[in-house]
């Protein structure tokens, strides 16, 4: 019988035989609340909210050696005070200049796939994962694992962020 911890399955090729990788779920709780990334009021603030995610990422690889390895729209989040319909699109505050943009930090979220560079086998033995259209070209073609290759996939979020919303707060485009 398979453990429930087992979440994944990895082919060895070479040996023809189905090897188990195992890998362990947990879920933690915060009283820290946030709305997805699309959900900007101005470029400005997504572009804020990306760089916010970015500083958290490189804190967290700079002081712990960890990385995040899969960045996506859904794991970037704006950081809010309560979960509310106010809280996902800001109030214009009155006596507001005609300039004025909520400003709310982003953060990198769900770090389920991260992994701790300081254990053995560090950086080079590690499993592709990501989501795809945020994944950096070096990761698809299974090189070893930089820092870098997170930081690409913060430009493609922001890119396909771009691309695909027509407006602010989550208006995404019809294709």
């Amino acid at each position: 019988m398979i453990p429930s911890q087992v979440l994944a399955k990895v082919f060895d090729e070479s040996q023809g035989k189905i090897q188990l990788e195992e890998r362990h779920r947990s879920r933690t709780s915060f009283t820290t609340c946030g709305v997805d990334i699309s959900w900007f009021g101005t470029a400005r603030e997504m572009f804020h909210g990306i760089i916010g995610a970015v500083v958290g990422h490189r804190n967290a690889y700079k002081r712990r050696k960890v990385l995040h390895r899969d960045v996506s729209d859904g794991n970037t989040i704006f950081l809010v005070d309560t979960i509310s319909a106010e809280s996902a699109v800001p109030p214009r505050p009155e006596g507001a200049e005609k300039e004025w943009t909520p400003m709310r930090n982003g953060v990198a979220s769900d770090w389920g796939s991260a992994t701790d560079c300081l254990e053995p086998g560090g950086e080079a033995s590690l499993p592709r994962t990501g989501t795809l259209p945020f994944e950096s070209n070096a990761s698809m073609l299974n090189t070893e694992v930089e820092f870098y290759h997170d930081l690409e996939s913060y430009f493609w979020l922001a890119y396909l962020i771009t691309c695909n919303c027509a407006g602010p707060f989550n208006m995404r485009r019809d294709w």
